[in-house]
């Protein structure tokens, strides 16, 4: 476990992920549990993410993660009893609906968000408060009629207007604790904590899809932006929570443009013998998000080398795909592919010792 200097929570400490079982959520539980707190998460059911307990059970021992079930996360008060006596709250569970109209998702969610932090401000434990944020509200709120197209705009203004909702009762609130900070992560991709179990949900399926030779609306709508791979966001949360001089801020997980086009290419570089889709996504997203590098250093500041690439990023994602056999069309050829890449050194470096297990230990030639 990596040390961390002058940290604002002291190790052993509790943190409350909610959403733990999601993509994001399940991450972030990792990351904490990586670098020695405990984490208390909130599921729906905790009958069905027992999963969850007995992998983390099996990498970091007994007593370190603690399954907290919560049916109705819209319930006034719902995580009043969830919250005692932890250190930081994570907050990563929100409305996932698409809804194209904005009326069915705005207000509820920002409802469901101040919710959340007027428990958290009730509890004295709690040193330090989190959530997250996606980057479109003039587009959302625009004149009717709402059609599909809208649904990624309304979305995301969803989460603008929530962080705002948040940062007025902070502002409000602000001698009454806890430290409040936002991470904001960009279109995430990278691997599953469990293929098998966890599959590939949210933004991590889209990939799955492409690699499965479909390209559905969603990857169309989706506007030109930025990647981060899950893992690096869980960490910039341990980062928001840990880091004692990051205080009031909205750090930005942005790691690097990316585009549909550059996924295809990296899958086409590992299977060279498969035909995937035609590039259909165009150019790059064109702005330059600064803030982005303080987020980067975040990362340095707990031993990491910076940003997880995109090329890594989708080679752990096929990892995954691999090892649940999720798609049907994988061959000999493929495997022969595979291990010609590692031959030639084009796998990244690092990768290499446990992907040729993997491919091996998992695959029927």
């Amino acid at each position: 476990m990596p040390s961390l200097e002058e940290p604002a929570l002291h190790e052993g400490s509790t943190v409350l992920v909610t959403g733990a079982n999601g993509f994001l959520g399940s991450h972030i539980a990792d990351q904490f549990l990586h670098y020695g707190f405990k984490v208390r998460g909130t599921v729906r059911d905790v009958n069905k993410n027992v999963w969850l307990a007995d992998i983390f059970r099996e990498k970091y021992g007994e007593g370190r993660f603690e399954l907290w079930e919560i049916p109705d996360m819209a319930a006034q008060g719902f995580l009043d009893e969830a919250v005692k006596g932890v250190s930081a709250v994570t907050h990563t569970a929100s409305i996932m609906s698409l809804d194209h109209d904005p009326n069915k998702v705005i207000p509820g969610a920002i409802a469901f968000g101040l919710n959340a932090l007027k428990a958290i401000y009730a509890e004295p434990s709690v040193k330090r408060f989190e959530t997250w944020n996606e980057d479109a509200v003039q587009k959302a709120w625009a004149d009717p009629p709402y059609t599909p197209e809208r649904s990624h705009a309304v979305y995301s203004a969803s989460k603008t207007l929530t962080e705002q909702a948040i940062w007025k009762y902070h502002k409000q609130h602000f001698n009454e604790r806890p430290e409040l900070l936002l991470v904001l992560p960009n279109m995430t991709l990278g691997k599953s904590l469990d293929p098998v179990k966890q599959a590939y949900p949210s933004t991590a399926g889209m990939v799955a899809l492409l690699y499965r030779g479909e390209v559905v609306e969603y990857h169309r709508i989706v506007p030109r932006q930025y990647f981060v791979d899950v893992q690096d966001v869980g960490r910039l949360h341990v980062a928001a929570a840990v880091l004692d001089k990051v205080r009031g801020q909205r750090i930005f997980g942005f790691a690097a443009r990316y585009s549909w086009d550059s996924v295809l290419g990296i899958l086409r570089k590992l299977e060279p013998a498969k035909v995937f889709v035609e590039n259909f996504s165009g150019g790059e997203d064109p702005n330059e998000i600064e803030p982005r590098h303080k987020a980067e250093q975040l990362l340095r500041d707990l031993g990491r080398p910076g940003w997880t690439s995109l090329e890594e990023s989708v080679w752990n994602m096929v990892e995954g795909f691999l090892f649940s056999r999720s798609l049907h069309d994988i061959t000999a050829s493929c495997i022969i592919t595979l291990v010609d890449a590692v031959l030639r050194n084009s796998v990244p470096h690092k990768l290499i010792p446990i992907r040729i297990h993997v491919w091996f230990s998992h695959l029927t030639l």
